[in-house]
């Protein structure tokens, strides 16, 4: 991420879709063993299961912020449609009620995909449990 982070200062995108790219995949894949192993200890060792589903839970999150930054990237190259589809993984892997759901759902709306902002002026938040 840092290296993608670097490449997008110097504004050198293609090494930066690259880093992206790999990042997503390789944060995908852990999230998905960790996800596995918590499966794997259910039922066994719950503290052993909550630890790897936290995991999983991580890096699906740093997942989620490469693949935002990756839509971005797609949008300073004026390529929405590659923008769009990374845009609303993030939105259905975040909810649109988290941080980076709504930044990414701020995207869709900036780019036209979407017609309605979210939150919407006058709404009131939904009372937390």
């Amino acid at each position: 991420m840092g290296e993608a982070g670097s490449a997008v200062s110097a504004q050198d995108y293609e090494l930066a879709i690259d880093k992206l790219q790999q990042a997503r995949q390789v944060f995908n894949q852990l999230s998905n063993f960790y996800q596995e192993l918590a499966a794997s200890f259910s039922g066994i060792d719950v503290r052993i299961a909550d630890t790897q589903r936290r995991q999983a839970f991580d890096t699906a999150q740093m997942r989620d912020e490469a693949t935002y930054q990756l839509a971005l990237v797609h949008r300073a190259q004026n390529k929405p449609e590659l923008a769009v589809p990374l845009l609303v993984q993030i939105v259905r892997s975040q909810n649109p009620t988290r941080d980076l759901g709504k930044k990414a759902y701020q995207q869709l709306f900036e780019l036209g995909f979407v017609e309605a902002p979210f939150p919407r002026e006058g709404d009131v938040p939904a009372p937390t449990p």
